[in-house]
């Protein structure tokens, strides 16, 4: 049984599946403190994945994706070929960006489909081409490594888009409800740590700052000013547990520009202040503090 490839910066891994004599199967996990998303790409043979609740199958050239998938594995036949990997939400957020697309890209990797490529052949080479390169800047794990990753990653989803037809359905409900919370969303991922007031989110998205108040309080319960306060404050939680920052460091790196500034949002937020959080997580006595996720976003 084979095991997935060691990640970049903890938010990606990707292997090549090469042809065998035998059946091969890969286990997956849906880790604990990320959204994960789970990539097959088969360019030769069949295979698929099962899960506690569904089994997809498929026969190359295809391609599964998985928006939100539980523990199983991925099963392929002999003399299968392709690739097999698992992305988390921050390498995401990287590759889609901050453009007109962005909302077609979320729309679509927060779903699970099956693509076909047969009769594809241009964006099934730019997809493989584009793969080859991800795993070499994995091997390389150089400075700039993420960064091309990020931008590869970025043509193999825009490529899916183009194929699945996401980016259509996306705009048909470009001013749906669902779409401007994916919108708004992806803005709050690219630029929680630039404080940007709610006002500037609202002209991102050419809607009022009465009208993503409203959606926001209604579809999630919880006002634009405390979704961004709360990603901010989930940030600085990961930051605290497993990073050596001092704390100065670390409200400067989240854009404070005050470490008491950053203190009294921390505890205002969570209740605890940033040393004693970090001493609670050291202690591993109650890690039920860890501030709130986007996990309920749609």
């Amino acid at each position: 049984m084979a095991t997935l490839g060691k990640p970049l910066f903890q938010n990606i891994r990707l292997q090549r599946i090469t042809s065998a004599l035998h059946e091969r199967r890969w286990p997956f996990n849906r880790p604990a403190d990320a959204p994960a998303r789970l990539f097959l790409c088969l360019t030769d043979g069949s295979g698929g994945a099962e899960t506690r609740d569904e089994d997809h199958m498929l026969t190359a050239p295809a391609i599964l994706w998985l928006g939100e998938f539980q523990s199983g594995h991925v099963k392929t036949a002999a003399g299968t070929t392709g690739f097999i990997g698992q992305i988390d939400d921050e390498m995401l957020v990287r590759a889609i960006g901050d453009h007109a697309e962005s909302v077609g890209l979320r729309y679509m990797v927060d779903r699970s489909f099956q693509l076909s490529l047969d009769g594809e052949r241009v964006i099934a080479a730019d997809i493989v081409s584009s793969l080859h390169a991800i795993l070499r800047e994995l091997d390389m794990s150089q400075a700039s490594s993420a960064m091309l990753v990020a931008a590869y990653l970025r043509i193999v989803l825009v490529s899916m888009m183009r194929v699945s037809g996401s980016e259509s359905a996306a705009m048909v409900g470009r001013g749906g409800h669902r779409a401007l919370l994916q919108g708004f969303r992806q803005l709050v991922e690219m630029r929680f740590r630039e404080h940007w007031p709610v006002r500037r989110y609202a002209d991102a998205l050419a809607i009022s700052h009465d009208r993503l108040h409203a959606l926001c309080t209604r579809e999630l319960g919880r006002t634009p000013k405390a979704l961004v306060a709360e990603r901010l404050a989930r940030e600085a939680g990961l930051r605290l547990e497993r990073s050596a920052l001092t704390i100065e460091q670390l409200s400067y790196s989240l854009g404070f520009r005050d470490p008491a500034h950053f203190s009294h949002f921390f505890k205002r937020t969570t209740g605890m202040t940033p040393g004693g959080y970090r001493k609670q997580v050291a202690k591993a006595a109650d890690r039920s503090v860890q501030p709130a996720s986007f996990a309920d976003w749609p």
